[in-house]
């Protein structure tokens, strides 16, 4: 195996196209590693960060800033992937560090309109939310 060239050690590797235009972005700079994936017009289009402990986002945004965007994480409270359109309408998916889990989807206003959730002893509901943030019988 022929010799290699030493490892590079440095904060921040800007990786361009043949325009000259950054498009991925390796970054130890901050509070933490990431990579950004940009598009032609330099807006992220994904990205992979970890937090200052150590838990990990990828971020995959749409090229249409009115469309939904998604997200998956790992955070203090369990694993998730969440969907989001700008104004209000979300939906996730979650399994939380208990065992629970469920879907949560929210309507255009933000409000939270339906869950369906699965507790970690097996238990599992479905409820549906009104306007007022009440469960509907």
């Amino acid at each position: 195996m022929a010799d290699l060239p030493p490892p590079v050690t440095t904060q921040e590797i800007r990786i361009v196209d043949e325009q000259g235009q950054a498009r991925v972005i390796l970054s130890a700079k901050g509070s933490g590693p990431t990579i950004l994936l940009l598009r032609k017009d330099g807006t992220t289009g994904a990205s992979v960060k970890l937090d200052t402990a150590d838990r990990p986002t990828v971020v995959l945004a749409n090229p249409n800033p009115s469309w939904p965007s998604a997200a998956m994480e790992i955070d203090d409270k369990g694993a998730h992937v969440k969907f989001d359109r700008p104004g209000g309408a979300s939906s996730y998916l979650f399994l939380n560090n208990a065992g629970g889990s469920g879907v949560v989807l929210i309507d255009t206003t933000g409000k939270r309109r339906l869950d369906a959730l699965v507790g970690a002893d097996g238990s599992s509901k479905i409820e549906r939310i009104d306007d007022e943030g009440k469960p509907i019988p």
